[in-house]
């Protein structure tokens, strides 16, 4: 899995490259800036409309992924929180666009537009996270590593096409259709694979699993709002304090570190999530987390030194040389990114056993310790004071999910 993921991550570098060099000549940090308000946008929707239920369809589906009969009433459940679910973003996108457009763009700016298409590629966005949690619940990276190739290779050809041709709104046009281009893929690598499990004509209206998917969904939804408005609005804080040059650097700054921490994003709901849902005490906790620090950490440190050590190459290689003010943003982020991966191995252990509690807590004081950690250091650091922000939340975070997990590390084995 770890082999797979790596070849991915490694396209996934290289066709950034291409997609964040046309972005940076053609729309600046500005554009860039924009275009990360955008993908929270998205990033938001892609779990709303399953109501956030990824995360616990994934759990339900690696316990009953042998229980054909289980699955059905699983996928039906599901459809009908995708159902309610797509038609409420649809609402929320096409009658509100106005509304999205000034908190997002500001009411200088008019891409009510794209709201409206967006509202017409829910449907394709739910559909991709059901499939999207299917893969992950049995395990199945290598087909999930083969679509997100073909995905890569095809919205990097779509961005650098519209944006050429249509500058800003060609760019905030090519996020939008995405969902569409991912379904193709998983269609391509998975048609049919999915009907030994699940039969499209035993999809009723059945809310079996109702009580065990809602508990994921006040989870999620709760925690991914959050996380992409608190975005959103730290990016409208540079922009105010600053200026949106540096609201464009900082953009670019976390995607770079979306790039390289996907190496390991898209382990924690393809093994981590299904394994950690398997274990019933801390010794056999203990063990797996020791053997995930063992194998990944390595890796994720010599991976980050060389990131740092050439950071000023990869951001000419990704931007342009306007863009090497970035360059001091690199150690506070490249640390914090560290620190929660280390945080993040522990805690998941919140989502697979369902503590509620203890998920929603620990998230909204990262969420909520950023914001205002940033508004403090931005004044005095400047951007730069954003990503120190990051450090310490996350700091802070580890100390609080260390002291919430200390008896399953210290001690006699205990159930979980």
């Amino acid at each position: 899995m770890t082999s797979a993921n790596t070849i991915l991550v490694l396209v996934r570098m290289s066709f950034a490259l291409i997609s964040q060099k046309v972005l940076a000549i053609l729309i600046g940090a500005e554009g860039i800036a924009q275009v990360g308000n955008l993908k929270n946008v998205v990033s938001f929707f892609e779990q709303f409309t399953i109501l956030g239920t990824s995360n616990g369809l994934v759990k339900y589906i690696a316990e009953h992924k042998n229980d054909k009969a289980e699955l059905n009433k699983l996928f039906s459940t599901a459809f009908v929180f995708t159902s309610f679910g797509t038609v409420l973003s649809f609402i929320v996108l096409f009658f509100c666009a106005d509304l999205l457009n000034n908190f997002i763009f500001g009411s200088d700016e008019n891409y009510v537009f794209v709201f409206k298409i967006l509202a017409f590629i829910i449907p394709f966005m739910g559909i991709n996270a059901l499939l999207y949690s299917l893969l992950n619940g049995l395990s199945s990276y290598k087909i999930y590593s083969k679509s997100a190739l073909s995905t890569i290779v095809m919205s990097t050809v779509l961005i650098v096409t519209l944006t050429y041709r249509n500058g800003l709104s060609g760019s905030l046009v090519a996020i939008s259709v995405f969902p569409v281009l991912q379904i193709l893929s998983y269609l391509m690598f998975y048609s049919g694979g999915y009907t030994q499990y699940v039969s499209i004509r035993k999809i009723r209206f059945d809310l079996s699993f109702k009580n065990q998917l809602l508990t994921y969904s006040f989870m999620s939804v709760t925690v991914i709002l959050l996380i992409n408005v608190t975005d959103i609005a730290i990016r409208n804080l540079i922009e105010q304090k600053l200026n949106a040059s540096e609201a464009g650097y900082w953009t670019g700054m976390t995607s770079i570190s979306k790039t390289y921490m996907q190496f390991l994003a898209a382990i924690f709901p393809i093994y981590i999530l299904p394994k950690y849902a398997n274990i019933t005490n801390t010794f056999d906790f203990r063990k797996e987390v020791k053997k995930i620090y063992k194998l990944l950490l390595p890796i994720l440190i010599i991976g980050m030194s060389l990131v740092f050590v050439f950071r000023n190459l990869i951001i000419q290689l990704l931007y342009t040389k306007s863009f090497l003010a970035m360059g001091e943003l690199f150690i506070w982020q490249l640390l914090g990114d560290l620190i929660k991966f280390i945080a993040l191995v522990l805690s998941y252990i919140f989502l697979a056993k369902k503590q509620v509690m203890y998920y929603v807590f620990t998230e909204l004081l990262s969420v909520f310790l950023f914001y205002i950690l940033a508004q403090y250091f931005i004044l005095t650091k400047g951007t730069q004071g954003v990503v120190i922000a990051h450090f310490i939340r996350y700091i802070i975070y580890l100390f609080v999910v260390l002291l919430i997990f200390r008896k399953y590390f210290i001690g006699k084995n205990i159930r979980i």
